[in-house]
């Protein structure tokens, strides 16, 4: 039940954004959202997904004073500014707990401000990253999770025309997941204006080709990463034929729920044109729908890649609400938008089987004054069983 109170008090914060958007003290109900995303991931002990593997990074991480920039064995598993943070943290006395803290706070903070800028309702935006990406990002991907965030705030960049910090800023990015240079390689296509019949037609084709299943990329992705050569080959390989990562997408709840919600942001693309930032977010929005229906065949390549324009969704559904006149309407649709996320971790929120390795929550402070014994290496391991079944 802990997730669950907390997406109703998110809940709360965010009907109170819409209802009160321009009176004094928004920026309060902002920063007590913020706070509870960063005291929730930040503190968690041995909850989440990947923790381990995360541990065992830092506890093989030199410290400063013994850091090698060009020769680091840690390099093999992880790029060199994440390398340098585990290594700063242990050099001043932290712990893997400390990591977990910095990661979230930072990644928190750059979201919070990035909304800030982009919509008048920042709070319904947050709870929008706590249901849909929050538990992935926050407790499972963290390295991607910093770059994510990065190249989210990054985005203003492109819309107000500085392209030099827009490039510094993603080249921060990619020194702690090498994945977010395709927000460089995407930079002159993402800020046009599309007609709304482009964008129909291309995710229609890709909802075509998933539900077809036309084989066409796998032998392409495997070449390309053969040709970069290193551990690009050895990752690709992993996620293409290993019994776990190599299963086709399937039309589910996710696969109708996409495409209205398409519906619903093309039905208002005027609206949204008219906004500062809607245009770009309406792209890398629709580029992530692209890449999960025509990338069908490569269920974890394409979530990994994704993310970078998923995280869009957290924008544009206030924008949404922004778009409504009526304040009725406005209510109706911040409504739908919360259920909609509330969608997405239901399973979590709901505590229900598969979400085993989140529930019960367990909170580092906690667990240590009270010298609690931790289940999550228990629950972590039937989660990765779990999992692995459902992929066969």
């Amino acid at each position: 039940m802990f997730y669950l109170i907390v997406f109703v008090i998110l809940t709360i914060l965010a009907i109170l954004n819409v209802i009160r958007a321009d009176k004094p003290g928004n920026r309060i109900l902002t920063g007590i959202a913020a706070l509870i995303l960063i005291a929730v991931a930040g503190l968690r002990y041995e909850t989440g997904g990947d923790w381990p593997n995360y541990q065992s990074l830092f506890t093989y991480t030199p410290t400063l004073r013994h850091f090698d920039f060009f020769h680091n064995e840690m390099h093999r598993y992880c790029e060199i500014g994440f390398c340098v943070l585990c290594s700063l943290i242990k050099t001043l006395g932290g712990n893997i707990q400390t990591l977990f803290f910095v990661v979230c706070a930072i990644n928190i903070t750059l979201i919070t401000c990035a909304l800030c800028r982009y919509t008048k309702y920042p709070v319904l935006g947050l709870l929008c990253y706590y249901g849909i990406l929050y538990f992935s990002l926050e407790m499972i991907y963290i390295r991607q999770a910093m770059a994510v965030a990065i190249c989210f705030w990054a985005i203003h960049y492109i819309v107000d025309k500085r392209p030099i910090r827009y490039v510094v800023w993603i080249l921060v990015a990619c020194s702690l997941h090498r994945i977010a240079i395709v927000m460089l390689l995407l930079y002159p296509l993402i800020r046009f204006k599309i007609p709304v019949w482009v964008y129909a037609v291309a995710v229609g084709i890709g909802a075509i080709i998933m539900l077809a299943n036309v084989t066409w990329i796998s032998n392409i992705f495997l070449t390309v990463t053969a040709w970069l050569g290193g551990g690009f080959e050895e990752k690709a390989r992993i996620y293409t034929e290993a019994g776990m990562f190599s299963v086709d997408r399937k039309i589910s709840v996710g696969f109708i729920l996409n495409l209205a919600i398409l519906a619903v942001m093309l039905f208002q693309k005027k609206s949204l044109d008219k906004l500062k930032y809607g245009t770009i977010h309406l792209n890398m929005f629709v580029l992530s729908l692209m890449l999960y229906y025509y990338c069908y065949e490569l269920v974890e390549v394409s979530n990994r890649f994704r993310l970078f324009f998923l995280i869009s969704v957290i924008a544009v559904l206030p924008m949404l609400a922004e778009c409504m006149t009526l304040r009725s309407k406005k209510i109706v649709a911040t409504i739908v938008i919360i259920l909609y996320s509330f969608s997405f971790s239901q399973s979590i929120f709901l505590e229900k089987p598969q979400a085993i390795a989140y529930n019960p929550y367990q909170n580092y402070i906690i667990y240590t004054i009270q010298h609690k014994p931790s289940t999550g290496k228990a629950r972590l391991r039937l989660s990765d069983m779990q999992f692995r079944n459902a992929r066969h």
